[in-house]
């Protein structure tokens, strides 16, 4: 692994020990990388928090939404992906995402206060998934497309 990937094995080892388990270095595109999997508290293979170091940046992904965090600028890739694993991890945030049928429209990082109950973000989606770490607001909507 590189040193930007040591560096942030390292750090999210000290800051989650009891995720260290689900984190190894992982090849990818021929390039070492560390990636952790780490399995969501209400169970399934499906449900997993993806953490990786591709490209000298750390990427964060839980069900249908991930965001790219680097060292551009003033920014720290580890304390700006860290702050977003919070979130996800809090249950006060939750992913939201629309689907037209089988097809992915468009997801979002959404605060569970303000969770949306219809299509509005994307009227041609049929469907709306609400995803959240616990589970505890997990749901999906289907909606009648007129037109």
């Amino acid at each position: 692994m590189d040193k930007f990937s040591k560096g942030i094995e390292l750090k999210f080892n000290s800051r989650f020990p009891e995720w260290k388990k689900f984190g190894q270095p992982t090849d990818y595109e021929g390039v070492t990388i560390f990636e952790a999997k780490i399995p969501c508290p209400n169970g399934g293979e499906e449900n997993l928090l993806v953490v990786d170091t591709f490209n000298e940046e750390v990427t964060v992904s839980f069900d249908a939404y991930h965001a790219h965090f680097d060292d551009f600028g003033n920014s720290d890739a580890y304390d700006d992906a860290l702050e977003f694993i919070l979130q996800i991890t809090s249950e006060e945030w939750a992913v939201v995402s629309y689907w037209l049928d089988e097809q992915w429209n468009g997801s979002s990082l959404v605060k569970v206060s303000d969770l949306p109950d219809s299509n509005s973000e994307y009227p041609a989606a049929n469907r709306l998934k609400i995803k959240s770490w616990c589970g505890n607001f997990d749901k999906e909507i289907t909606f009648k497309i007129s037109g």
